[in-house]
């Protein structure tokens, strides 16, 4: 399946819900105020997909700002090594975000977005620069590639299905308390089953389309959303390696909580590197690219 197709596939359900809210919302609306809602929805889209109005749209929807003077200089080394393998200004725009994490986002067309708590890592030398420009590189990669292009766009456009998930995963915290509420929703397939059956023996075919329709969503989301982060991540850690950051990225994953997804990476990253010579002894090459 082509790249587009699977972020389509992704963020499609999101798109297309957060419009039939809106649309409902407007039909039920006043004329005059639906008039004005169409016209300040049709500004805020076409701002936030407009090349021009990117660092404005990352500040809105991202609270990302510009780096200060005295952030550039603590980022010196970094931005060197970035600019050195053609990932950094001019090219991408560095943007700051206040968030405790260490890491980096790409959005748009060419900003990546990085958190206050890189920057203090990499000033109290918690962070080495180049495992820091590993990190912003990752990002970058995915920038220069395309793949975050129209992300600015699509957060705006659902930003009413992401409030949805927002409220129903704050129900479900609260509801993972009661007994029996994890297997209920294991055994969903189960429900939706029983409610499908019901509907049609009531001749009510839209129901049943719908409440299946759901059931099956609710599978087919995750999987499909795992499948776009897993790309991405891929084609990160690929472009990393490419640009001979790919030591640095090694060493900054060792250093974070152990997982699955980590070990995978990090599995990903150190085999291409090993080889196995005549005798069959695996020999970790001294030519090739830093243990990617």
């Amino acid at each position: 399946m082509p790249v587009w197709g699977v972020k389509a596939l992704a963020v499609g359900s999101g798109v297309v819900v957060s419009a039939v809210v809106v649309a409902v919302m407007l039909a039920v609306a006043p004329t005059q105020v639906a008039v004005a809602a169409v016209i300040v929805l049709a500004v805020v889209v076409a701002v936030a997909n407009h090349r021009a109005c990117e660092a404005l749209a990352a500040a809105v929807m991202l609270r990302a700002r510009r780096l200060r003077p005295s952030e550039r200089d603590e980022l010196a080394a970094v931005l060197t090594e970035l600019c050195r393998v053609g990932l950094g200004p001019p090219l991408v725009e560095l943007r700051v975000k206040r968030s405790r994490a260490i890491g980096a986002l790409g959005v748009g067309r060419r900003t990546v977005v990085v958190s206050t708590g890189l920057i203090e890592a990499v000033v109290l030398g918690d962070l080495p620069s180049r495992q820091a420009a590993a990190v912003v590189a990752h990002s970058a990669v995915l920038v220069r590639e395309g793949l975050t292009r129209a992300d600015l766009l699509i957060g705006c456009v659902s930003a009413p299905w992401r409030a949805m998930r927002a409220a129903v995963r704050g129900i479900c915290r609260c509801g993972r308390r009661l007994p029996f509420t994890q297997a209920a929703w294991r055994l969903r397939a189960i429900v939706v089953a029983v409610a499908v059956v019901q509907a049609v023996q009531l001749g009510q075919f839209g129901l049943a389309t719908t409440v299946g329709s759901i059931g099956a969503l609710s599978y087919a989301l995750p999987a499909w959303e795992h499948r776009w982060r897993d790309l991405l991540v891929r084609t990160g850690d690929e472009g990393v390696v490419q640009a001979g950051l790919g030591d640095g990225l090694v060493e900054f994953l060792r250093q974070c909580p152990s997982s699955d997804a980590t070990s995978a990476r990090l599995r990903a990253l150190v085999l291409p590197a090993v080889r196995r010579p005549a005798s069959g002894r695996p020999v970790v090459l001294r030519g090739a690219p830093d243990a990617r």
